[in-house]
């Protein structure tokens, strides 16, 4: 395989996720629209972009719920906690015309997303490719709201939080594209948090199973079921910066495991170390959560002694400008 498009047909869709972190300025929208124009143009195929809400407005949202009404109906919260979504999809439709790519915004309903459960956490059952198979049939591009998906009753549902990973996976998955590219704020899948530990490394592939093991112990690399869901059906996971940034990322899938070292925050105060190796159990250290970015470094360089130590640290996260744009 010489990149993540080897093996696709002519026809297949490109599928292609963006965080959050994709839309913490306004610009995003044009930056983002631009690259799936030029990769649109490029590949001569019909994309499927998925989405989430812009930085923070979930969270902004959860918390403006929590103030009204402590114990909120869970469909009225999965409704509210859903609607971020909703506003980078018709965003990033409207921009996409403007550079002249007519995309069709979709709704839950459209995705071909089956679920059932709790409304905030619904597991997802399948994915039918046929909503969006006919969305490409008219307009080169569909638009996604990730995280969502509908009950055999019709209800719309989130499949928990972050869950956008899993949406791309699936409908990657449906429509035979073998490989789903996730674009975020860090240059890939790296042996430790690179906001905490400049020195980490960017893998070039990895196991799905090390990036479950990630996951599971509270890296926030790949959502879990989005990883269990790529194995199951085949896709390959390429974790990509966000355009127009370089690097070429991380190719999950039966690749080598990694050693890594995860940090998890707690509500107590505390925060987790938790050592990864290629073998053998995790390793856990609890320790107050203001000396954490120091014992991951210390961590992170017993696994890997000869790390380069002045590595640039990388740039904060920030949430977006306009995250309040629903409740003000």
């Amino acid at each position: 395989m010489t990149g993540p498009a080897a093996g696709d047909g002519p026809r297949t869709p490109l599928v292609l996720k963006f965080g959050g972190s994709a839309f913490a300025e306004l610009e995003g929208f044009t930056r983002v629209a631009r690259y799936v124009a030029d990769r649109a143009a490029d590949s001569g195929r019909p994309v499927v972009v998925v989405v989430s809400a812009m930085s923070g407005t979930t969270g902004r949202l959860k918390e403006t719920l929590e103030r009204l009404a402590p114990d909120p109906p869970p469909e009225a919260a999965a409704m509210l906690l859903t609607s971020g979504e909703t506003v980078s999809v018709a965003l990033l439709t409207a921009v996409l015309d403007m550079v002249g790519l007519r995309a069709s915004p979709v709704a839950a309903a459209g995705t071909g997303l089956l679920a059932e459960g709790p409304p905030q956490h619904a597991a997802l059952l399948r994915a039918d490719p046929a909503p969006l198979t006919a969305a490409l049939a008219a307009r080169p591009v569909a638009v996604v709201p990730g995280g969502r998906a509908v009950t055999a009753a019709g209800r719309s549902v989130m499949l928990g939080r972050n869950s956008s990973d899993l949406s791309a996976v699936a409908l990657a998955g449906a429509l035979s594209a073998p490989v789903c590219e996730l674009f975020s704020d860090v240059p890939g899948i790296c042996t430790a948090d690179p906001y905490l530990v400049p020195a980490a490394r960017t893998l070039e592939h990895v196991a799905y199973e090390t990036v479950r093991r990630m996951s599971h112990h509270g890296a926030k690399v790949v959502h879990t079921r989005a990883v269990d869901w790529a194995e199951r059906h085949g896709v390959l996971l390429h974790c990509r910066p966000l355009p127009p940034g370089g690097g070429a990322g991380t190719v999950v899938g039966q690749g080598p495991p990694a050693p890594a070292v995860v940090v998890s925050a707690r509500d107590d105060g505390l925060a987790r170390i938790t050592t990864l190796r290629e073998d053998g159990p995790a390793e856990h250290t609890l320790v107050p959560a203001a000396d954490a970015a120091d014992r991951a470094r210390r961590a992170h360089r017993e696994l890997f002694p000869d790390a380069a130590e002045d590595a640039p640290p990388v740039p904060p996260k920030a949430r977006s400008a306009y995250s309040d744009v629903l409740i003000t």
